[in-house]
């Protein structure tokens, strides 16, 4: 995904002391290459507007770093940003129809298939399909600043003091570049990061992913609201809502109990979050894809503001695949308003199954 497009992705820095190496990558630069760029100039066949990536199908020519890959047009397919950024930046359903031309500028992928990752669609004469700047990735002031765009007005008043802080709607700034950490995992979880596939990803079939997975999805916000007795923390990416009592009390997170049962705290300005009882399952499918997780888990998120910014810090303990606990950070800064979508995400579009070519 191009570095050029503000608040794209967020690296998590894993800590750890045993395990095999693995590089803190989303799964999107695992399969196309940031390094290089692939231009597809040609005639949309689809295009469909979806969470959690939107996707774009093209009859087309591709160069890829200025070398054009065929002379007569070949069948691409472009992953794209999720639904509701999308729609920030003016795009519907009925965007790009079937026959017009486009031209797409993205990432090509990394074993040579025809596939790409882009979210700059533009018209024969250079003008861009989107018809609004990316206001969901532009509100900070400094993002805005970046962009040339005008500053905006903090969305917590300034003088919120203490956990009052944390309230309020965050989003992950810029993409930073993975680094390379050891993970605390015994040959447990050694042997099911090996057996892992991305087929196998619970994205596939738009169902929830875990937590901390959620703090992983690129550029989507985290809403936090709070009350004497609870705070409730929704996340953007499949819309996911937890409501953890602060009286002392444990309570499910969600109406369903899908992510365990959660006690909160306050801690000085943080907000303490610990849950237990948390299905068995993958832990992570997009910052270093194939981790699990058992029913044995217990996991404790720490949110600490500064100011504008904040780190969300989570630390995993499971008997079953770690030999010592598992601690990922995440950085956050402040945003000012800006509209949680609709997440819509179906099935039958989750992947590029479909677009395969039949045996």
């Amino acid at each position: 995904m191009s570095r050029r497009h503000i608040g794209m992705l967020l690296a998590a820095l894993f800590t750890g002391a045993c395990g095999a190496p693995a590089a803190a990558h989303h799964s999107i630069t695992a399969n196309f290459d940031p390094y290089k760029k692939v231009e597809i100039r040609g005639v949309v066949v689809e295009f469909l507007l979806r969470s959690p990536h939107s996707s774009l199908v093209v009859d087309g020519i591709g160069s890829i770093d200025g070398v054009k890959q065929s002379d007569a047009p070949e069948r691409w397919e472009i992953e794209s940003r999720a639904a509701n950024f999308l729609r920030t930046e003016g795009y519907r359903e009925d965007s790009m129809r079937p026959g017009d031309r486009v031209v797409v500028i993205g990432q090509p992928h990394r074993q040579g298939l025809k596939r790409a990752n882009s979210a700059q669609f533009q018209r024969e004469d250079g003008s861009s399909y989107a018809s609004a700047p990316p206001v969901n990735t532009t509100f900070h002031p400094e993002l805005r600043a970046r962009a040339g765009l005008a500053g905006a007005a903090e969305f917590v008043p300034v003088d919120a003091k203490g956990i009052a802080r944390v309230a309020g709607r965050w989003q992950p700034p810029f993409q930073q570049e993975g680094t390379e950490s050891v993970l605390p995992l015994n040959d447990a979880g050694r042997a099911a990061r090996r057996a892992y596939t991305q087929a196998g990803s619970p994205a596939n079939t738009c169902e929830p992913v875990s937590i901390p997975e959620v703090f992983h999805s690129p550029s989507y916000f985290v809403d936090i609201r709070l009350t004497a007795t609870q705070a409730v923390v929704r996340n953007q990416a499949y819309d996911i809502v937890r409501t953890i009592p602060l009286d002392g009390r444990s309570a499910p997170a969600d109406p369903k109990s899908q992510f365990g049962v959660v006690t909160g705290r306050i801690e000085g300005e943080a907000l303490v979050v610990e849950t237990v009882g948390q299905a068995a399952g993958i832990m992570d499918t997009l910052g270093v894809p194939g981790l699990y997780q058992s029913n044995q888990i217990r996991t404790v998120e720490r949110f600490i503001p500064d100011g504008d910014k904040m780190q969300i810090v989570v630390t995993h303990y499971d008997p079953v695949y770690l030999v010592q606990p598992l601690t990922e950070t995440f950085n956050y800064i402040r945003l000012p308003g800006g509209k949680i979508e609709k997440w819509d995400c179906k099935p039958e579009e989750a992947t590029f199954e479909r677009f395969k070519e039949k045996k």
